[in-house]
């Protein structure tokens, strides 16, 4: 809008009577201008992020570690189940040795924010078995979290050393395995069955002395499987085994190999059973075949005097009944006699009541168990059984004691000893200590043997049969002989079929002096007949003419060969 009005000339003169001038016009518009786009878009830029900083801020929380050495303030993250849910804003000591970090956590993550939930560092102490914590290692270290449920609001906590090995919140129950020695079991370890990871140690315990505790969790719903007469035993993680088939090799998983595991059974007659409440104890045992033969009892410690060598028997070593362990050894050392100084190794071996059919009452006095034990003891060494020292491999493995019988044993009775009973010792026949005398004492007869003598003899001998089976006078020898032999034989093949008519014809013979001389004699012997003193004479040849063609006859019917040889020297 404007106002356009006629003003007078300056002069005051009319010459100018009649002209129009410009005047100026005022104009009013709503946009100030493009000169205030820049920074009305800079105010809707700072406007807008701070609303949604405002809307996606998060909360900020403490958490106190021992150590943080590797954590960078705006670098370090946060996550939650491999989800970033916040990062470390700052770094401050308490002034007790600890570290406290501050984070910055996300909307997202403050329903984890309770009592329940756990921090930890991850890749502060890396493992093998877990490639997060290698990983975080190399490239930094992470805060992991654990969301917890159940537990009041906080924004305090306490950082673990290490990740949880049962996390907040996971279903399933705690039980505790009582054993005299933990070996590769620790915290981390797997529990497993059949071969499927139900469950994990979390926590190994000493209680007295050659006595701890481990505390297992198993997850549901394998935890209703743990029942009254459930086994337990430490997973080895190299197994090699002979049988039927053959030669057979079991290798564990890698986290078995470097952190142990434990295997979980229930055997056929007790899956019938109730599953068992949090807290049951059960026995851990050595092995599988340990574990299916049952429990133990208390142990009953006896003494062993060993002659041979046994420096490489050493704790643990099983000592066995029939091919079943029925103890261990507890200790193995080198004694010298007072006044011979003889040596000898002085060993102490704990022995299985149980497995010695000992059964006595679970609250029964250790007196009690000690009396039956060595009853049962004295019942076998009656038998004629003694302890023995012996190899597991023959020649190549380790010592070991059995209880055995040897051939010819006389009984003998229990020893009275310092500390424990003294069990009386038999050295095997199959000792190697033996083996090597016995080698060692055929090795010297024959080291005393005339060898290049006999040799030198051997070489004579050959020679000279080497000459004799090559002379010309034996090759013409065994010619003329094989001739004979042809010859021979075609004279028995002439002779043999008039055989059968001699011998017919020699007894028609005899009969008939036989006959003669039976007729002689009756004519003899008749009244008032002229008798000839020569006759008698006569018949009696004839009859000694007969007996001798009979037992002519009787000869050559034994021996027709000796028409061709003649008769056989009488020996």
């Amino acid at each position: 809008m404007s106002d356009e009005r006629s003003t007078p000339s300056p002069s005051g003169g009319d010459a100018d009577h009649g002209r129009h001038w410009p005047t100026a016009r005022r104009m009013r518009r709503r946009w100030p201008g493009l000169v205030w786009a820049v920074p009305l878009a800079a105010l809707l830029v700072v406007g807008y992020l701070g609303v949604r900083w405002l809307t996606t801020r998060g909360t900020e929380v403490t958490v106190t570690f021992l150590d943080a050495e590797g954590v960078t303030p705006g670098d370090t993250k946060v996550l939650e189940n491999g989800v970033e849910v916040g990062h470390v804003t700052r770094i401050a000591p308490t002034g007790d040795g600890h570290v406290t970090l501050t984070l910055s956590m996300t909307r997202q993550a403050e329903p984890a924010l309770n009592t329940a939930s756990r921090f930890w560092l991850i890749g502060e102490q890396p493992s093998i078995t877990d490639l997060q914590s290698v990983r975080a290692a190399i490239a930094g270290l992470i805060v992991g979290l654990a969301p917890g449920k159940g537990g009041t609001p906080t924004h305090h906590f306490t950082g673990l050393d290490r990740a949880p090995l049962v996390m907040p919140g996971a279903k399933g129950r705690y039980f505790y395995l009582d054993t005299n020695m933990l070996g590769s079991v620790q915290p981390g370890a797997a529990v497993l069955y059949q071969g499927q990871n139900i469950g994990s140690v979390t926590n190994t315990g000493f209680r007295a002395l050659d006595q701890f505790r481990v505390q297992v969790f198993v997850n549901a719903p394998f935890d209703r499987l743990v029942r009254s007469g459930a086994l337990f035993w430490r997973g080895s993680p190299f197994k090699v085994s002979l049988s039927g088939s053959g030669l057979q090799t079991q290798i564990a998983s890698p986290s078995s190999v470097f952190s142990g595991s434990v295997q979980f059974d229930l055997p056929e007659g007790a899956r019938g059973g109730a599953p068992l409440p949090q807290g049951s104890a059960f026995p851990l045992y050595d092995g599988d075949a340990d574990a299916h033969q049952g429990p133990s009892g208390p142990e009953q410690d006896y003494d062993l005097v060993l002659q041979g060598a046994a420096g490489d028997l050493t704790n643990g070593a099983p000592v066995s009944l029939l091919g079943y362990k029925v103890g261990e050894v507890r200790s193995a050392r080198l004694v010298f006699a007072p006044g011979s100084r003889r040596p000898y190794t002085a060993a102490t071996i704990a022995l299985f009541p149980l497995k010695l059919d000992v059964r006595q009452d679970d609250a029964a006095a250790p007196a009690v168990w000690r009396a039956s034990t060595d009853a049962a003891v004295r019942a076998l060494l009656a038998q004629g059984y003694r302890a023995t020292l012996t190899q597991t491999i023959p020649l190549v493995g380790g010592h070991a004691i059995a209880l055995a019988r040897g051939a010819g044993s006389r009984p003998a009775t229990l020893l009275a000893g310092a500390d424990h009973p003294v069990i009386p010792v038999a050295i095997a026949s199959g000792d190697v200590g033996d083996l090597i005398d016995q080698a060692q004492g055929v090795l010297a007869k024959v080291n005393r043997m005339p060898l290049e003598q006999i040799g030198a003899n051997v070489r004579g001998l050959t020679a000279n049969l080497s000459r004799i089976t090559g002379s010309p006078q034996v090759s013409d020898s065994l010619t003329h002989l094989d001739a004979t032999l042809k010859q021979l034989d075609g004279i028995t093949r002439q002779v043999q079929p008039q055989i059968g008519p001699l011998m017919t014809r020699l007894n028609e013979t005899a009969s008939e002096l036989q006959q003669t001389a039976a007729a002689a004699k009756g004519t003899l012997g008749g009244g008032g007949a002229n008798q000839d003193e020569s006759l008698p004479e006569a018949v009696r040849q004839l009859t000694e003419a007969a007996r001798s063609i009979r037992s002519l006859t009787d000869y050559l019917d034994r021996h027709p060969e000796s028409l061709l040889r003649g008769k056989a020297k009488e020996k």
